[in-house]
């Protein structure tokens, strides 16, 4: 039993060409919510040891998980097959319809286990998908689920008179289509041929129905962009991004210095009052010292000369 990762292949595309089938699958597989013993045989040909128990083993062992329950996961999957196997296969290809089975049923597996739990292969048929291309085909899968809910949301309208969200799903399935494209990763050029076969149907099958809509008149609802153009836009929008950042980035630096200069230019003064201040007061007393000294010295001077003034005149006098 190999579980190596591997690149999605075309083929790994192939059940959205019955998508409708396999969605009413996962839909009624999701309600199952306990585990249940007992389950009924399945062909020989998605045979697997110890079914019955397999899934009662996660309940019992307490896997645990950030989503969903193991173990309900386990019953869900038992689901899918029990009804893949009983499923009408007159006029298809029976060899190309079990391989798209084979497709859905990989693609479900990684969606749901691919966070927290490795995949072990059943007959080369199910393996570790790359992130990228699990990916690209989730979009796929999301884009597909809105289409069918803006059909059924014309249909209600009409039957109850609803109103706002058929016109609420084709802005969910624009912005989707979108997000698809500019997140494509890996091999991009056959996830795109697709994009285009949906784009196809999208309006093909819908826009004929814009009339019924009360939300959705506007047949250009229903035409979406071609890949291309995505692209285009979203390249000319990161080249107008990145050249603003390139202007903005210098002229924010220069504006946060300048902030910061002003912060600390009430500490810087208050710093430079203080140490003009300090000098102030020691400069001055040496100043007033300089000024007695000079004082004293001017005084002593005229004393010292008068008084040899008199001296002498008093021993004239005497004399």
């Amino acid at each position: 039993m190999k579980c190596d990762t591997k690149k999605a292949n075309n083929e790994s595309y192939r059940f959205f060409e019955e998508f409708d089938t396999y969605e009413r699958i996962v839909k009624s597989a999701e309600n199952v919510n306990s585990v249940g013993i007992n389950y009924l045989g399945i062909l020989e040909e998605y045979d697997c040891d110890e079914i019955e128990k397999s899934c009662y083993y996660f309940l019992i062992n307490n896997i645990a998980s950030t989503n969903e329950s193991p173990h309900i996961i386990c019953e869900q999957f038992k689901r899918i097959y029990s009804l893949l196997k009983n499923r009408n296969r007159k006029g298809v290809d029976s060899v190309k319809s079990k391989n798209n089975d084979y497709a859905f049923m990989n693609y479900w597996l990684n969606d749901k286990l691919s966070e927290y739990f490795n995949i072990t292969n059943l007959e080369e048929k199910l393996y570790n998908m790359e992130k990228s291309y699990l990916e690209n085909m989730k979009n796929l899968y999301q884009l597909y689920s809105i289409k069918n809910k803006i059909s059924m949301a014309i249909s209600e309208e009409d039957e109850t008179g609803k109103r706002a969200s058929c016109l609420w799903y084709t802005k969910e399935c624009y912005a989707k289509y979108k997000e698809a494209i500019i997140n494509c990763r890996g091999e991009c050029s056959y996830f795109y041929s697709l994009i285009k076969e949906f784009k196809k149907k999208y309006k093909e099958e819908l826009s004929p129905f814009s009339e019924m809509s009360f939300s959705c008149k506007a047949k250009e609802l229903f035409d979406l962009p071609d890949y291309r153009a995505v692209l285009k836009e979203h390249e000319s929008i990161q080249i107008i991004r990145n050249r603003t950042l390139s202007v903005l980035l210098p002229m924010f630096g220069v504006f946060l210095m300048f902030k910061i200069s002003d912060k600390f230019t009430p500490f810087r003064q208050y710093i430079l009052e203080k140490i003009k201040r300090s000098k102030n007061i020691l400069f001055g007393e040496g100043e007033r010292d300089n000024e007695f000294l000079s004082y004293t010295s001017d005084d002593d001077s005229s004393i010292y000369n008068n008084g040899e003034y008199n001296i002498s005149y008093y021993n004239v006098m005497n004399y």
